[in-house]
């Protein structure tokens, strides 16, 4: 039977859905031979696959050789919240100076999915500014930052309002007062990034992602 993607491609997806989901837990090895294995691969598109992570901050190079999966401490956890956000906010900047009052968009809502739907309209914000260098840095930041934002709906029951909330505000505030509004979005992950990064290193599962609006 033929295969639906090319062995990079499987590779590639494979790995980075385990190390977001924990499977391949923060500063573990990945073994290039086991992983072979279990996607009944060569070791090359296996290699490819790290090499690519490697550039996108999910893998890092071990002192002995070969990979290690990102490990995401409180204080690294907080250093890319920060970064998220100001990558947010000078998109916004920017689209405002090349704009005015016009905004791109938002992506439609993805009602019970609140951790997606935020994604989604940030994505689209630092897109929306046409600038490579942003977009890159954001995806980077954006793609670590899955391995805490996982454990969100753990610690916070309000996830629909306040998605709900910066769809509102994108859509109908001036732009000072959505910043304002992603601004407490970020200090809020900045705040919490201990407690996420401990969850991680606990090995707790995920809760689901819906969070039920308190209008609900």
């Amino acid at each position: 039977m033929a295969r639906n993607r090319d062995p990079f491609t499987q590779a590639l997806s494979s790995l980075r859905e385990r190390i977001h989901s924990g499977a391949l837990a923060g500063g573990s090895p990945v073994i290039v031979q086991d992983e072979a294995r279990r996607l009944r691969l060569s070791t090359t598109p296996i290699r490819e696959a790290l090499a690519r992570l490697s550039g996108e901050g999910l893998v890092e190079r071990a002192s002995t050789g070969g990979y290690v999966t990102l490990r995401l401490d409180a204080t690294a956890a907080r250093d890319r919240w920060a970064m998220h956000g100001h990558y947010v906010r000078i998109a916004v900047e920017v689209n405002l100076r090349a704009l005015g009052a016009v905004r791109p968009p938002a992506p439609a809502y993805e009602h019970g999915r609140p951790i997606a739907a935020v994604n989604r309209l940030f994505a689209t914000i630092v897109c929306s500014a046409g600038n490579q260098a942003l977009w890159d840095g954001f995806q980077k930041v954006s793609g670590q930052l899955d391995l805490v934002r996982r454990h969100e709906a753990t610690l916070f029951d309000d996830l629909c309002d306040e998605a709900i909330g910066l769809y509102t505000a994108y859509n109908e505030e001036a732009a000072p007062a959505f910043a304002a509004t992603v601004g407490r979005y970020h200090d809020r992950r900045i705040g919490a990034a201990g407690a996420l990064a401990a969850l991680v290193f606990a090995g707790v599962g995920p809760r689901e992602e819906v969070a039920r609006s308190g209008t609900e």
